[in-house]
């Protein structure tokens, strides 16, 4: 299990950490019968992949603003 998932303060995720698991999200919900839980499950797997689009925004950002 990822250090990030087990709750550890010092511990970010990547973005690849974080698409990997939304993959594993979405693949989980197609085991479900349960629509309700079928779209919890899609709509996690869609915030992991929003948190993975900022993390690599705020590092293009950063990275940018090293070389001004």
């Amino acid at each position: 299990m990822p250090a990030f998932l087990k709750g550890d303060p010092d511990v970010t995720a990547s973005p690849q950490d974080l698409r990997a698991l939304a993959v594993w999200y979405r693949e989980f919900a197609e085991r479900t019968q349960n629509p309700t839980i079928w779209e919890a499950r899609i709509r996690t797997a869609e915030e992991l992949e929003t948190n993975a689009q900022a993390l690599e925004s705020r590092a293009l950002q950063d990275a940018e603003g090293a070389l001004a």
